[in-house]
């Protein structure tokens, strides 16, 4: 189980990870604006709003085999559509699915993950979790750079090759689902949780930098002349970081507690924001968009612990705490992406990332007040 989801994470996060290094050949080819650019981006995180809900009803009604698989089989007509679609329309509907299928997937495997897994080392187990997510990450850019170079169908169908391999070769055997026992009693328990809303405060914040850097970081690094290898090294860097990074701070907030992990990386990440558009040369532009990437991918491990620890036993219940987990992201990520892109677009890049690091400096701040 701990290797097929990990695997499952690893496969997906590449997806997701591989657009960023096509965005500056994706302008040319298909003439998108900045907005556009942040339409498409935000694109996923709204497919994986969509499919919150219903993701913890098809984990309660189906079990969370049936529920992985599903989303499996989205994530490879996504894959196939984004790599051989040829208009603006059709990579947002590939980018819209893929985000759906993400979600469901994810939902069923991170709840069956963590709902066998005793609180004490749930910390420790997400972290696991993210960090294999991440390492797909750190070579979803590289795949990025190669299909910029080979063009997007060979590589994609590869990859929705890798998907449905991984879907064969799931595990037999799992908690089975049972007669629906309508999971709105455990989103409520979950909603009156004061960790669990934390936790799913600062996934919205992480939604919106991850927007913010995934739509404006790689124009920023083509306006200093910096092609797709740029763009796919600087990705990989900071998920390989963040991978790293995620491990500690799942052994550190089963340690210490879910708190102080989260307040260091807001921290970082508040910081470095508002200084990115300052650098007027590439190499002090791509360490630092390298170290805020990093620490926005550490923020998923202790704040996922969170919310879990705040869900009802049992696979449908954490079914539920992971759907509200990735609802707060994606609402960030999709509104997010667009809003500062569009910003972007008539007050440039500087206005855009200071509002947000100013976002996270708050989010801190509130956290630090509301925890319990």
């Amino acid at each position: 189980m701990v290797l097929f989801a990990g695997g499952l994470f690893s496969a997906e996060s590449a997806f997701f990870a591989v657009v960023p290094p096509l965005v500056p050949r994706l302008v040319q080819e298909v003439h998108l604006t900045t907005t556009e650019v942040g339409i498409m981006v935000a694109a996923y995180p709204a497919g994986v709003l969509l499919a919150a809900i219903p993701s913890m009803a098809l984990v309660d009604r189906c079990g969370v085999r049936m529920t992985t698989m599903a989303g499996l089989g989205a994530l490879v007509a996504a894959t196939l559509g984004f790599g051989w679609g040829g208009s603006a329309l059709l990579l947002d509907a590939a980018r819209l699915v893929q985000g759906m299928g993400g979600a469901v997937a994810w939902a069923g495997a991170l709840a069956w993950l963590t709902s066998t897994t005793p609180t004490g080392r749930r910390g420790t187990a997400i972290g696991g979790a993210v960090g294999a997510a991440l390492v797909g990450m750190v070579v979803g850019p590289a795949m990025g750079a190669v299909a910029s170079q080979v063009g997007r169908g060979p590589v994609f169908s590869a990859l929705a090759l890798v998907l449905a391999v991984l879907a064969l070769a799931g595990p037999a055997g799992a908690p089975a689902g049972g007669r629906a026992r309508r999971p709105l009693p455990a989103l409520l328990r979950l909603l009156r949780n004061r960790q669990a809303i934390t936790g799913s405060g600062v996934l919205f914040i992480v939604g919106i930098v991850g927007g913010t850097m995934g739509s404006l970081m790689p124009l920023m690094v083509a306006q200093h002349k910096g092609g797709a290898a740029t763009i796919a090294a600087i990705l990989a860097a900071s998920y390989l970081l963040g991978a790293l990074l995620n491990v500690l701070l799942g052994h550190l907030s089963d340690r210490f507690g879910r708190l102080v992990p989260t307040l260091f990386a807001l921290a970082i990440v508040a910081s470095l924001l508002p200084l990115l558009p300052a650098f007027n040369a590439l190499l002090p532009l791509s360490i630092a968009a390298g170290f805020a990437g990093a620490a926005v991918s550490a923020l998923w491990t202790p704040t996922a612990a969170m919310v879990t620890d705040g869900a009802a036993p049992g696979p449908a219940g954490h079914a539920v705490g992971v759907a509200t987990m990735n609802a707060a992201w994606a609402a960030g990520g999709a509104g997010g992406a667009v809003v500062v892109a569009r910003l972007a677009d008539s007050a440039g890049f500087v206005p855009p990332f200071i509002l947000v690091g100013g976002l996270c400096a708050a989010t801190a701040v509130a956290a630090a007040l509301s925890y319990r």
